[in-house]
Formats: structure tokens, sequence, C-alpha cells
């Protein structure tokens, strides 16, 4: 009579796989609740410029810039015909000059960007952004 022994199975390898398989399934679990309870929405309103107050005045500034409700500029008290970028290369403004910004309320945030971009580019550091003041 001739026997065979077959191997015993790895104890340490059954027991490495099971301890696995909750993780596993808090896993799944958590993946279905965040695709069931984050449902993303898409927003189609615009951000819009938050109401703020101020105690400290502004200090005096080299340019006034307004950005109008239809989206226009004024310059000093001058509405501009061309872009903001080419305006402001026709004032001579260092570095350290200082720009002023008043933007009408209605308008949404991303209206800043072009004035961002323009004093970026021209290399001015200092930008205030004006707010109006309670009565």
């Amino acid at each position: 009579m001739r026997l065979t022994l077959t191997p015993t199975p790895n104890r340490s390898r059954n027991s490495l796989d099971d301890s696995m398989i909750p993780a596993i399934n808090i896993v799944f679990l958590l993946l279905i609740f965040f695709m069931i309870a984050g449902h993303i929405e898409a927003r189609n309103e615009q951000l819009q410029i938050p109401q703020s107050s101020s105690e400290k005045d502004l200090e005096t500034q080299d340019v006034d810039i307004q950005i109008l409700a239809n989206g226009s500029y004024v310059l000093n008290g001058q509405e501009t015909d061309v872009s903001l970028t080419e305006a402001l290369q026709l004032l001579t403004l260092s570095s350290e000059s200082i720009i002023t910004l008043h933007v009408h309320r209605d308008l949404p945030a991303s209206s800043l960007d072009p004035v961002l971009k323009s004093t970026r580019q021209l290399g001015i550091k200092r930008l205030q952004i004006a707010t109006v003041q309670q009565s």
C-alpha cells in the first residue's frame, strides 16, 4: 500500500487572505456610499463679489480703475477705448505704483481677471480693491 501525502495548507497565507476580506468589504461600502451621497451638481450661477467693509482709508493711488456694470473700464475718470493693458502702458507706471480698483457690485468675480492679468504683465505689485462705505 502506498500513501501519498498531500501538502498541508499554509495557515499564515490563509489567515492573511481571511483578514483582508473585511477591509475590502469596507472599501467597497465606502465607495458605494460616496457615489450615492456625493452627487455632483453643476451650477450655472456666477460667483458674486461679496460686500465688505474696512475702517482703514485707502492709500493715495496713482491709477483709479472702475469696472462698470456693462464691463467697460474707466481709467482715472475717462472711459477707455483700447484694452486695459494698452491703456495702463500709456500711463508710465512703475512697479511701486498703486492701483485702486472699483468693481460694480453686480459683476461676477471673474471680471477681476483681466485687471489682475494686466497688472501682473506690467509688474505692478500693489492693487487695492475698494469697497463702498456703508451709511
